[in-house]
């Protein structure tokens, strides 16, 4: 449904934007123009073969880069910012530290279902010396909590053994004073303490260094005892005797958490413990193992995580994958070294970052270990999953075994030889049983074989995953974001799978931030924005499962939870505190139709969020099976809703939307709201004529449209702009008609609303560009998925936008190609339809390629996707567009807006010789065939 209705329907109607509305574009006469001779030599799409060398060329260069052991940021409670890989069901996460290497895994579907819904972690593999001694560090995995975390460096990464070259262990939010607690599960005695301040790990950070702190004990958690005082230090270890004592509760009370001698650890305090070791007398700290060298490649060509490090005193090489089409990690490993090494490899279930309630196990079944971990009970599901872990290609030395959650097994590695560990994973879901048994069989399976041919067909999937469309801007920045967001957004979502939410599929706490739900009133959503131009909509499958499983509560909280919303303004014109019919969504969703975050903000329009990704795919794809079935019975359960909440001002005729347009706030005619339910509206008229369904409804609909209200404008240093609701009416914590600096909200009327593009007047889309001048959010964290694509799609100097573009990606991104900020994740994907829309855009009817790209600069791209379901190659080249190839994918017609000008065109079909055409306003429009390939050239 190419549906965007004007959004100032007081100066015309709302129109259906099907092929035939071009004419809008304008008053003139089509000319019908029949070439028969044969056009002129051109360029054109490339050949299979070529497409694939430009992949490789584009793709290959961009990886990942670690020279540090310490994988920091592997254990977060947000996103990773190590090294990823996944198959859309398992993420494997590269942690580990000198001397020893660990890939946590996390399984898509291994949701907790008490006492509250949240995506947790599952488990992991360490590889590791078989030789490492005991450590007799008494700390080393007990409970610890803090006064304050920062999401990416939690307390148990003080006590995790892991500390090594670069490593960070808990950092605490900024302020002072901070504490560390340690529980240590039962009294231990002690005479020794070592903290390792950051600049241990870190010799740059010396300004970070505690300077002021007491070690303090307890037998019972409650009262403390002060076992020693330390002031001034300046050191990046303290290593202190003390009076022995037997407690089971060790705490830091840090009062000065830094030296105070930079700006920033002066005004920026935050509490650095690289690591906290606690000794029995008689016994001390061991040296740290040297590293060696150390390298790991994220290679998101081929989907591979590459590491070379240096395992008891020898160089080893290790390349590890997930199989594309079952649940599978595979690390080969092999040894450039010159003398035999032996190994172990540790199974473990649990987290890091752990909560209680979980029951973690591990055995072992003739060579193969299994891990399992079981969420905690309650009234909602229980999850269960399992990992199994066997040798391929070596021999296992002595009897695996097991203790606690983990088990390990040893194997010798010799001179050149090569092996592969191979881990299986099952369960997930609701209440599944026998896990730690299908995952022995998966495992148990696989042979030297077997694993090269799943192998082959993991790099063959990523081959087709890449040829699905792409992209050449001559700017490795930007390449740089668009194909690791494209990575991210392979890994982590695949048709048949549960849908990830805020943070993906990679899950190394049992905390992470909101409960890593599905956040609907954007975020959610944003995850997909780039699916459907970069020709990857399969993709977004998982999002309407996840959708349909929530439809009953949604159905039900329209009904009989809507008081809640606002109890004021409800209770005034609903009594019975809801609506005959219609959706209601709260904030945050997980799977299973279970709620997250149970908050409205006083927001209703979650639902209109919702609805945007179904209205995208039908666009996009035209697949009418999906319009019927899918699409509108949801979409008109949205618009049943809004009949019912739109409130009539008899005054002026129109129907006002009284929303929250940011969380908290309220106000009439929320600017996203009101755009989305007008494109909602239009969307609807549309299918109930190409079902040929809902006549008495359709009226109802095209009513409402016809007299909705304006988007709200307000004037700021003396131009228009869109406001966040009307002015006037606004009230919560800021009562401002715009919010400098904050998320746009009040232009997600353009996207993900597509209530105003290219084809709109060109006063309303000044009044979008004035808007972000004024807004000045290119660097606010909310707006990176949004701002770029609702600057694109208003036509913003296309120059000064991709340097905005730029600035973010080079400041933000991170090692692992994310774009990294506190709260926020996989969601920064969405930014890739920004970088489409400034090559491509339909906006009205017309296709316009290149509609927001320097003329001066080249760019190239091979079937983007455009809405209509057409797939779109073009080259730009020294100034001139060279051609247009269009994939009629429905067998719709094709408007283009004539690169070349008033220049004559050639149209030629595939096979089939020139096709007639008509031009009209500067466009070239012809009909299709589905499936049919046409090119466009100048004459």
């Amino acid at each position: 449904m190419n549906h965007r209705p004007n959004h100032r329907p007081h100066h015309r109607q709302g129109r259906r934007l099907t092929a035939a509305g071009t004419a809008l574009l304008g008053a003139g006469v089509a000319a019908l123009v029949t070439v028969t001779s044969a056009a002129p030599a051109h360029a054109a799409t490339p050949t299979p073969t070529q497409q694939w060398t430009d992949v490789q060329n584009l793709v290959g260069p961009i990886r990942g880069v670690w020279t540090s052991p310490d994988a920091a940021g592997a254990i977060s409670r947000s996103m990773p910012n190590t090294a990823l890989l996944g198959n859309g069901d398992i993420g494997v996460t590269s942690g580990g530290s000198a001397g020893a290497k660990t890939f946590y895994v996390s399984k898509g579907d291994f949701w907790a279902g008490n006492p509250n819904p949240s995506f947790v972690a599952l488990g992991g593999v360490t590889i590791a010396p078989a030789a490492a001694a005991p450590s007799g560090n008494l700390a080393l995995g007990a409970t610890a909590t803090a006064t304050s975390a920062h999401p990416d460096f939690p307390p148990p990464r003080a006590v995790s053994g892991q500390w090594g070259s670069g490593y960070e262990g808990w950092v605490s939010q900024i302020g002072k004073p901070q504490t560390l607690t340690l529980d240590l599960g039962s009294a231990k005695t002690f005479d020794r303490y070592v903290v390792r301040h950051d600049s241990a790990a870190r010799p740059a950070e010396t300004a970070n260094n505690t300077k002021n702190f007491t070690l303090q004990t307890s037998t019972d958690g409650s009262a403390w005892a002060t076992a020693d005082t330390v002031t001034n230090n300046m050191t990046a270890v303290t290593d202190r005797t003390v009076t022995s004592r037997t407690v089971r509760y060790v705490r830091l009370n840090i009062t000065e958490p830094t030296q105070g001698t930079t700006a920033d650890s002066s005004t920026n305090p935050r509490a650095r413990i690289g690591q906290l070791e606690l000794y029995a007398p008689g016994t001390g700290p061991g040296t740290p193992p040297a590293s060696g060298a150390f390298r790991e490649e994220q290679n998101i060509l081929r989907g591979d995580v590459d590491t070379t490090m240096t395992l008891a005193g020898q160089p080893v090489t290790m390349r590890t994958w997930t199989a594309a089409d079952r649940n599978l990690v595979v690390t080969q490993l092999q040894s450039t070294g010159t003398t035999t090494v032996s190994l172990k490899a540790e199974t473990f279930a649990g987290a890091v970052d752990a909560r209680s309630g979980f029951t973690n196990t591990a055995g072992v079944s003739g060579q193969t270990l299994w891990a399992t971990r079981r969420t905690p009970t309650g009234p909602r599901w229980v999850s269960e999953a399992s990992l199994a872990t066997r040798l391929v290609g070596g021999t296992v030395t002595g009897t695996p075994s097991a203790s606690g959650a983990t088990a390990r097994l040893t194997f010798d590695l010799a001179p050149g030889q090569t092996v592969r560990l191979v881990t299986a994973v099952a369960g997930g879901g609701q209440n599944p049983t026998g896990t730690a048994a299908a995952a022995q069989s998966l495992a148990g399976a696989q042979t030297g074989a077997a694993l090269d041919g799943l192998y082959t067909s993991h790099v063959d999937w990523w081959k087709g995953y890449w040829l699905r469309s792409y992209l050449n801007v001559g700017d490795d920045v930007l390449h740089r974001y668009y194909y690791g967001a494209l990575y991210l957004l392979g890994s982590s979502i695949r048709p048949g799978r549960l849908s990830p939410g805020l943070y993906g599929i990679w899950a190394t706490s049992d905390s992470p931030q909101f409960s890593g739900d599905m956040h609907l009133n954007y975020n959610y959503m944003a995850n997909f924005y780039g699916v459907y131009s970069s020709n990857r909509t399969d993709l977004a499958q998982p999002y309407f499962d996840l959708v349909a499983a929530y439809l009953p509560e949604a159905r039900r909280r329209a009904r009989q939870d809507l008081n809640r919303v606002k109890p004021d303004y409800v209770s005034r014109r609903f009594p019975s505190g809801g609506v005959p019919a219609g959706l209601l969504f709260p904030v945050g969703i997980a799977p299973y139709g279970a709620t997250a975050d149970d908050n409205y903000h006083q927001q209703v329009g979650n639902a209109l969020f919702v609805a945007t990704q179904y209205l995208a795919y039908y666009d996009y794809t035209r697949d009418r099976a999906f319009l019927q079935n899918t699409a509108y019975p949801v979409l008109k359960e949205v618009a049943a809703f809004f009949s019912s909440w739109l409130e009539l001002d008899p005054a002026t005729g129109r129907y006002n939307l009284w929303s929250g347009p940011h969380e908290g706030l309220w106000g009439r005619n929320s600017s996203p709201d009101l755009g989305m339910l007008r494109t909602l509206l239009s969307a609807l008229v549309d299918a109930s004529v190409e079902l040929n369904t809902d006549a008495s409804l359709r009226a109802t609909w095209q009513n409402l449209l016809a007299h909705l209200p304006p988007q709200p404008t307000t004037v700021v240093n003396g131009r228009t702009v869109y406001a966040v609701a009307d002015p006037g009416t606004i009230s919560g914590s800021d009562t401002r008609a715009i919010h400098p600096g904050d998320n746009t909200v009040n232009l997600e009327f353009i996207h993900p609303g597509e209530a105003l593009g290219l084809s709109s007047p060109a006063a309303e889309r000044q009044a979008a560009i004035d808007t972000l001048n004024a807004m000045n959010s290119w660097g606010q964290d909310n707006s990176f998925p949004k701002v770029f694509t609702q600057a694109a799609r208003a036509g913003y100097p296309a120059q000064s936008l991709i340097d905005q573009l730029r600035a973010q990606i080079i400041q933000k991104q991170g090692p692992n190609l994310r774009i990294v900020d506190p709260s926020h994740g996989l969601e920064k994907s969405g930014a890739v339809e920004a970088v489409d829309s400034l090559l491509l855009q339909s906006d009205d009817g017309v296709i316009r390629v290149f509609p927001v790209w320097p003329a001066t600069r080249d760019a190239s791209f091979v079937n983007l996707r455009e809405k209509g379901a057409f797939l779109v190659s073009s080259r730009l080249s020294a100034g001139r567009v060279s051609y247009v190839d269009i994939v009629s994918q429905a067998g719709r017609q094709v408007t283009l807006l004539n690169p070349w000008g008033t220049q004559p065109v050639t149209v030629t079909r595939a096979g089939a010789g020139t096709v007639a055409h008509t031009t009209a306003n500067g466009t070239v429009s012809f009909p299709t065939q589905a499936g049919a390939t046409y090119q466009i050239v100048p004459a």
